[in-house]
């Protein structure tokens, strides 16, 4: 899973959306919290995208391996192509 590849729909996409605003580590439950989903949902999300290299998992939660940029270019993309 790429960035590219995320539906903008999905909770994948919510929550490394959230993450790539924040300016520190969240645990799931704060994530699950932030972008009202629920906690088995985000922390399954966050499996998947610290496969992907998309988040980073650290000793106080986790962080988006992204910055705004990225997040903000894959929705002008997607806004684009329709």
């Amino acid at each position: 899973m790429k960035l590219d590849a995320l539906n903008v729909e999905t909770s994948a996409f919510k929550v490394i959306c959230y993450l790539a605003f924040k300016d520190e580590p969240l645990k799931p439950a704060q994530i699950a919290k932030g972008v009202g989903e629920k906690p088995s949902t985000v922390r399954a999300r966050l499996t998947e995208l610290k496969k992907a290299g998309l988040v980073i998992s650290t000793p106080g939660g986790y962080v988006s391996a992204l910055n705004p940029y990225d997040i903000l270019m894959k929705l002008y993309w997607d806004v684009k192509k329709d």
